[in-house]
């Protein structure tokens, strides 16, 4: 079965919002708890894709196949830094490879940035080990805001894009 990479459209929003809710019940639960992911599960129900997707000078993207997405990734250049968010891998697609498509994808989209950063919840090892295994290291760590008014202690992690591009 053939993957591709491409921008994220307008029909996608329905996959999204599924893609989003399964591979956040599979890994919030257990990272954030319950209580936590309801919260993010309302807040999706409530503003849609909204919650997630691009606004001014932000791109996203997805890896589909036989009409059915895998996996998302959001990006935004910010003079030398990319910042990467929403990349979701559905559950039953992890440990195919879609991941690394998607890093490898968004690094050949990038235009200027440098580098490329992303927060990695502290609670989230496979993601941590996902990262670092694509050369991602530690910059620093700090408290975000996740959907529905949730946080979290994160990780900052970063990478220069040109070693993705070769992913």
């Amino acid at each position: 079965m053939t993957s591709s990479f491409r921008a994220i459209i307008a029909d996608d929003t329905a996959d999204l919002l599924n893609l989003w809710r399964d591979a956040w019940s599979a890994t919030y639960s257990s990272s954030l708890g319950q209580n936590a992911l309801s919260s993010m599960l309302k807040d999706l129900e409530r503003n849609g894709a909204a919650s997630m997707l691009p606004g001014s000078g932000e791109r996203g993207y997805c890896i589909a196949s036989s009409g059915r997405l895998h996996g998302s990734a959001i990006v935004a250049e910010r003079g030398t830094v990319a910042y990467l968010w929403g990349m979701y891998v559905h559950p039953s697609q992890q440990r195919k490879g879609f991941g690394t498509l998607l890093l490898a994808g968004v690094a050949e989209e990038i235009e200027t940035a440098e580098r490329i950063e992303v927060r990695v919840l502290v609670s989230s090892p496979a993601a941590i080990d996902f990262y670092r295994k694509h050369g991602f290291v530690e910059t620093g760590r700090e408290m975000i805001e996740i959907l529905g008014s949730v946080e979290a202690a994160a990780l900052v992690m970063s990478v220069c894009t040109e070693s993705l591009k070769a992913c």
